[in-house]
């Protein structure tokens, strides 16, 4: 009974939390463009006040404080928009045995870092880009949880290489590595990256080329 009342409250906060960040408004790639710009200006400025000092007129941080603020409704912006995005990566790994709203908040953890690492200058959508961030952070929770399944002992070590070879080529590139990539990457064939990444909820997707 108990349980069960615990499984409704959780669907409950769920649906709430569903309903709240529903308000937000997707963006479009220029506004991605748009939002980036003013975070990377807003960054750029919390630099120049922390090292002008005193030797900043009051105008010139004024306009800096101004910019700062900007970028950081900029990157709130940002976040809000791609929530959506981090509760349909979540819930492929609710076998887990973790709540979906634990599943969610690492989640969120990882979009986060996506939105302060994305370079608008490469190109490529930020969902595309913030997925990988987003399922690495969800991983990582469940990890730390030390309540996932055991996997055997070698399939456990390839899918650390793998793990490892993945953020080698994600640093490469700017963007998650395709199927082929990774295999070439450790030297496996195809089908058993893809079988060894089967463990891991099935992180990536691995069929086609991640670049749009």
């Amino acid at each position: 009974m108990a349980k069960d009342r615990v499984e409704r409250d959780d669907e409950d906060l769920v649906r709430l939390y569903l309903t709240d960040i529903g308000q937000y408004t997707l963006l479009t790639k220029e506004d991605e463009v748009r939002l980036a710009k003013a975070i990377e200006a807003g960054n750029e400025a919390i630099v120049k006040l922390d090292a002008g000092g005193k030797d900043l007129t009051p105008a010139k941080k004024r306009e800096y404080r101004r910019t700062a603020r900007k970028g950081e409704e900029a990157e709130r912006q940002f976040v809000q928009s791609n929530l959506r995005l981090v509760v349909s990566i979540a819930k492929k790994y609710q076998a887990s045995g973790l709540p979906l709203l634990d599943l969610i908040q690492e989640g969120n953890l990882g979009l986060m870092h996506a939105v302060e690492k994305f370079d608008w200058r490469k190109g490529f959508k930020f969902s595309t880009y913030a997925t990988w961030w987003i399922r690495q952070a969800i991983t990582r929770g469940i990890a730390n949880t030390g309540r996932t399944i055991r996997l055997p002992v070698h399939a456990g070590d390839t899918l650390a290489r793998l793990q490892k070879a993945r953020s080698r080529l994600e640093l490469k590139f700017g963007r998650p590595a395709t199927l082929s990539e990774l295999a070439k990457e450790v030297e496996m064939p195809e089908d058993k990256v893809t079988e060894a990444l089967r463990f891991a909820a099935e992180p990536l997707s691995l069929s086609e080329p991640l670049r749009e």
